[in-house]
């Protein structure tokens, strides 16, 4: 079973908020393996970009992958967020610097979770790398066409990927 080495995600939102998209490719080192991407009738742009990671990372987990993998991202926010912000956020217990409460604290406590996990079972820390939206990375514009056909209410096919069997 091919190993998954990179994976993709990506949200969008026509109006922030109104009706939302996200995205993942998983990439094996041939290509693209699997793809995943779903919609919200109302939601924000942030919430799309996590749904994307926090998808991607659940399928790699529920897979059983030992190997390690690279996550790319064109948010900031979710970059930062799960890399720099989150210990702050839970040691103030989910206070933001300004001392407000962190906006889509449900969601980063799933991601935050799933990261932990991954971490812990994988062969090295999960990587998250910003990639620049629209810059012609292969990966990130799939993942856009992708999240932008979901949130249009128009889902283009996607590549699936046989799991059944456990990656060897």
């Amino acid at each position: 079973m091919a190993i998954i080495q990179r994976i993709y995600t990506d949200g969008a939102c026509s109006g922030n908020p109104g009706p939302g998209g996200w995205a993942t490719v998983l990439y094996t080192a041939a290509g693209p393996a699997h793809e995943l991407g779903g919609r919200a009738a109302q939601t924000t742009n942030n919430r799309m970009e996590m749904q994307a990671a926090i998808a991607g990372l659940t399928w790699l987990r529920d897979r059983g992958q030992r190997d390690g993998v690279t996550v790319y991202t064109d948010s900031e926010y979710v970059l930062k967020g799960i890399t720099q912000w989150i210990a702050g956020w839970k040691r103030r217990g989910w206070v933001n610097s300004a001392k407000k409460p962190v906006l889509n604290r449900d969601l980063w406590e799933v991601l935050d979770t799933l990261t932990l996990d991954l971490n812990q079972h994988l062969d090295q820390p999960l990587r998250w790398v910003y990639v620049r939206g629209h810059s012609g990375d292969p990966g990130n514009e799939r993942c856009d066409a992708i999240a932008r056909s979901f949130a249009a209410g128009r889902p283009i096919p996607l590549k699936t990927l046989d799991c059944s069997t456990p990656p060897g």
